[in-house]
């Protein structure tokens, strides 16, 4: 979905998000039910988090918080094992993620740590596409998949909040 504006062979060789750290593991991916279905059957383990929202379990073999773990579905010679159309909404969108600020209101972040992002000038052409372009199919998903938004994290730089409405102005 991104693959206009980031260079892949840098994606190809980072793979920052296809890796996590106990600290990191809220933002393993929301799966829809049908990709929870489809990884059921190819025996990826799936977690259920506290707001009811399913993504996939990593397993950490010490209690080092330094500690990665890849994603399930990440082969480390060729990638994501799933077609580009069938990962994840997130994996799909990141560095971008839906987010809600502490007064509740829809928000674009971007982790700008991502290695995709490496000038300015990309930073620039990500935000014009995911508060232009992309935003109706962004505040789309976010309508039909309230779970897959997640609370304003200070690693994220804003790019987008929904304004209020105020009846009668």
């Amino acid at each position: 979905m991104l693959t206009h504006i980031f260079n892949s062979a840098v994606c190809a060789r980072c793979r920052l998000c296809c890796n996590f750290r106990p600290a990191s593991v809220w933002e393993t991916p929301f799966l829809e039910d049908s990709l929870c279905e489809q990884l059921s059957r190819r025996g990826i383990p799936l977690c259920t988090r506290p707001n009811g929202s399913r993504s996939f379990c990593l397993s950490f073999r010490t209690d080092d918080a330094e500690e990665t773990a890849d994603c399930p579905l990440l082969d480390p010679t060729s990638g994501c094992t799933l077609p580009r159309a069938e990962r994840p909404f997130e994996c799909r969108v990141w560095p971008l993620r839906l987010m809600q600020d502490e007064r509740g209101a829809l928000c674009i972040g971007c982790y700008t740590a991502c290695p995709a992002l490496n000038d300015a000038e990309t930073l620039k052409r990500l935000t014009a596409y995911a508060c232009g372009e992309l935003l109706p199919e962004l505040l789309d998903y976010a309508r039909r998949f309230p779970q897959s938004i997640r609370a304003l994290h200070p690693a994220y730089t804003l790019l987008w909040k929904q304004m209020p409405c105020h009846p009668g102005h």
